[in-house]
């Protein structure tokens, strides 16, 4: 139905960062290794149903924006006004002359998702002016200027305003026309410019999920959000014929068989194991890791699949077995990432586990190295920006490292290394997915619930 109209997005971003407190606008912080702005217009851009994305930033801060954004050639970059309304109307004023609808979104609102921008635009089209909302949990007080309640209305009628807003073009320009002509200023909310006109707004379910980030608490929050949610992978289309990854762990389960396909690719993989014919370096051991990795030379990528695991309560776990997991699953992971030398461009794929999200009870060490790979991950990928950085959280796994752990289990409520794998090499074949979390899920499993 949508994809036969026009559609513009407005990302408004003209903040200076004196609400926030810090030097740095909060567009223009970091959480899960990205900037908050480029979460939020990679959105849009994947969403690919946009014409054209104008993005109304402070007039100090375009040349950093444009340098952000320039392989996106449906992305403009403008400066905005003094004030939100200003800002707003400055994007409209930029969108061309073919649009028929336009999406206004907060660039601080990075966790919109794919089905709120998409109930946008199908609402928009029936009912000329759309806002997302979300029931408000609270008791709604009303109170006078002497701090008194007044009165307490039935919650069910009030709800909480998020972006986006979408409006037929020629309706939100009327709107903003008619409050320059009444002398309307600083208003921060466009439909309020609507509803003065006499026009009705239809709303659209928002998510509690999409906050929006303006104090630091905000950030905290934000970060954490990104630390529990994952991300499904699209599929590659990039070519891995003639490159070489290195696979840590790459004789046996998820490494042996992600070899087996970077092969198939036309790639030439480096499995790297204690038990390798060709490459038996030990985890465990720093003048191996660095000598190993002096010697190679540069490579496309590395992949860190190699893992210990042993179930026991920590009061009586061996030693031994504490200083192997700590120094398989993080040390050596550590130092691999440390010495290896991986062209621009080229890739760091950490296999964690979906234990990473909360200790579990007989194998708290475990889980705690593999949220300290997630951490190392999100860290490494804004450390180090030429490089696409990101981990793979797989739900339980058909290994021989579980098998040995869990004995058997149902075979059809795991997933199989190949799953794991694919989604590595999908990985492998994009060229800007940093920072990012990566769930892999069993699809058999989810296609019976």
């Amino acid at each position: 139905m949508y994809e036969n109209h026009t559609f513009s997005a407005i990302i408004l971003m003209g903040g200076s960062g004196e609400r926030f407190g810090d030097a740095i606008p909060k567009q223009f912080h970091r959480i899960s290794g990205k900037k908050v702005y480029l979460h939020t217009l990679e959105r849009f851009i994947c969403m690919g149903l946009f014409d054209e994305i104008i993005v109304v930033c402070h007039k100090d801060h375009i040349g950093m924006v444009r340098n952000d954004i320039y392989k996106h050639k449906n992305v403009v970059v403008i400066a905005g006004g003094k004030t939100r309304q200003e800002s707003s109307f400055t994007g409209l004023c930029a969108c061309h002359n073919g649009t028929e609808f336009v999406v206004i979104h907060d660039g601080v609102r990075p966790f919109v998702t794919n089905d709120i921008i998409v109930r946008n635009v199908k609402a928009v089209i029936d009912h000329k002016a759309v806002d997302t909302c979300v029931p408000s949990a609270d008791t709604i007080v009303c109170i006078n200027e002497n701090r008194n309640i007044q009165t307490i209305p039935n919650r069910r009628y009030y709800v909480r305003g998020q972006t986006p807003q979408s409006f037929h073009y020629p309706l939100i320009m009327r709107a903003h026309s008619n409050a320059i002509a009444n002398g309307i200023a600083n208003i921060s909310d466009d439909c309020k410019l609507v509803v003065a006109l006499g026009n009705s707004i239809h709303i659209v379910d928002g998510e509690e999920s999409n906050i929006k980030i303006t104090t630091e608490l905000d950030l905290f929050i934000a970060e954490q959000i990104f630390r529990i949610s994952t991300k499904s992978i699209e599929q590659g289309y990039g070519s891995l014929r003639g490159k070489k990854f290195i696979v840590t762990g790459g004789t046996s389960g998820i490494g042996e068989e992600l070899c087996r396909m970077l092969s198939s690719e036309g790639a030439e993989p480096i499995p790297v194991a204690r038990g390798s014919a060709n490459n038996p370096v030990d985890l465990r051991n720093l003048r191996e890791i660095r000598a190993f990795f002096e010697a190679i030379g540069e490579v496309d990528g590395l992949i860190n699949s190699a893992g210990y695991f042993t179930k026991a309560p920590l009061n009586i776990m061996d030693d031994d077995v504490i200083d192997n997991t700590l120094s398989v699953n993080l040390r050596g992971l550590i130092y691999c990432c440390k010495y290896a030398k991986v062209r621009a461009g080229g890739h760091i794929v950490n296999i964690a586990s979906s234990s990473f999200s909360r200790g579990r009870p007989t194998y708290a060490v475990y889980s705690c190295t593999k949220a300290a790979v997630v951490n190392l991950t999100q860290a490494l990928a804004e450390e180090l920006p030429k490089l696409c950085i990101n981990v793979v959280i797989p739900q339980r796994t058909k290994t021989p490292m579980r098998r040995r752990v869990f004995g058997d289990e149902d075979d059809e409520t795991l997933l199989l290394s190949e799953d794991v794998g694919e989604a590595i090499i999908d990985i492998l074949k994009q060229k800007m997915l940093t920072g990012e979390i990566i769930e892999v899920r069993n699809k058999k499993r989810l296609a019976k619930s």
